[in-house]
């Protein structure tokens, strides 16, 4: 049985972040009919804990069809998946999204730039530039490669790097399906934005340390620098490169990589003037009396559309405008994971500037005006769960899907 939180977490087609009629939604595929049976009920459950709805939920039956309606979150059963539609306030929606890409929000910014926004645009041109340099070298040296594609690179952890590259001869790299890898690249390339740097050169750098990655290079848009490690017992630093340079692949012998061509961007040709003037970061990016729920955090706790776990933990975070704000929300999801466990709610460690409390499987955590949720995730039964995203029957509609 695959639980609610887990559903919700890896849950969202194609990882978009979408927004139709006040409503985001989820999907989630069974190998059988049965299956997604026992799931809806399980899930109409604690749905109902969660939103604290006491009385029992119908759920309408056609023949192919069920569904059913929980305090304004809807969720049908089609032959085989479940369609979950959860309500999502536009306004917090564009509060939260507006945190992303902007650097006062994030720790472990560059020296220098610790505020101003990262252009999204630039970070998505770096990305393809990344991907038309790996698909030249693949087309001409074998291999295969990738970019933001769940890889299960070990059963404790599952990454998705912005580019990543398996040599030509490499055995046993796919999962059953065929539609996600399931070992270590040989290359992975990390491009760098506020909420992802601390985290690129910490947890996700640790990741590939453990399993094996030999070449990892670290893109830093902000300074058009280009950081390429060589794991031996730990990652060492073979080079840092800047505008004008070129560098060597050691995969690819008598390979050049420019490091302007990677930092060749829309916003560059366009010669765009000074950036936009940053407004003042607001004491509540939401009022007070604004509810922001657990939602928030499986809907938009991913700043960076990566849907990851690392030593069997999936970490969400949400960014707000201060101390009071975080510590206000903070206990808010609290009550929440309370709701959704079943549970008195426990004691929170306060450390003046932290706050952590842990209920069921929700383990909660402020650092300054950020809040962390982590789930537990069995990371086996995550490459079960990659084999039935790529199986086409378990993704049967019928002819009710409209």
């Amino acid at each position: 049985m695959y639980s609610l939180d887990f559903a919700l977490f890896f849950g969202v087609p194609n990882n978009k972040l979408e927004l139709i009629d006040n409503t985001s939604r989820w999907a989630f595929p069974f190998a059988s009919r049965e299956e997604g049976e026992a799931h809806f009920h399980a899930w109409l459950e604690s749905f109902r804990r969660w939103k604290q709805v006491d009385t029992k939920t119908p759920i309408r039956k056609s023949t192919k069809c069920w569904k059913a309606e929980v305090n304004g979150i809807r969720m049908e059963l089609f032959p085989r998946p479940i369609d979950m539609r959860l309500p999502i306030a536009y306004q917090a929606f564009d509060a939260i999204h507006k945190t992303f890409n902007r650097r006062d929000y994030w720790p472990g910014q560059p020296k220098g730039l610790e505020t101003g926004w990262d252009s999204v645009w630039d970070e998505g041109d770096v990305r393809m530039n990344l991907w038309s340099l790996f698909r030249r070298l693949s087309d001409q040296y074998g291999g295969e490669h990738s970019s933001r594609c769940g890889i299960a690179i070990s059963d404790s952890a599952a990454v998705a790097p912005d580019a990543y590259y398996y040599r030509e001869g490499r055995k046993n790299i796919m999962i059953e399906g065929g539609d996600y890898f399931g070992a270590a690249p040989d290359l992975v390339a990390e491009v760098l934005s506020a909420p992802s740097r601390r985290l690129d050169r910490g947890p996700r750098m640790e990741v590939c340390r453990k399993a094996g990655v030999p070449h990892l290079w670290l893109i830093e848009p902000a300074t058009e620098t280009i950081e390429v490690f060589e794991l031996h017992a730990q990652y060492e630093l073979c080079g840092r490169f800047q505008a004008g340079d070129m560098f060597p692949i050691d995969l690819f012998p008598g390979e050049l990589v420019r490091v302007d061509e990677l930092f060749d961007t829309k916003s560059k040709r366009w010669n765009k003037e000074k950036p936009e003037e940053l407004p003042p970061i607001p004491e509540w990016i939401l009022p007070p009396e604004f509810k922001v729920g657990l939602e928030y955090f499986f809907g938009l706790g991913h700043p960076e559309r990566r849907w990851e776990f690392w030593n069997n933990k999936a970490q969400s975070v949400l960014a707000f405008g201060s101390v009071k704000e975080a510590a206000a929300r903070f206990d808010y999801f609290l009550a929440e994971a309370c709701n959704w466990e079943g549970r008195q709610k426990p004691k929170s460690t306060s450390g003046g500037d932290r706050d952590q409390a842990e209920i069921g499987r929700f383990q909660l955590r402020r650092e300054g005006r950020l809040v962390y949720l982590d789930i537990p995730v069995d990371g086996r039964r995550h490459r079960e769960f990659l084999t039935l995203w790529s199986s086409r029957e378990a993704w049967d509609w019928g002819d009710e899907k409209s």
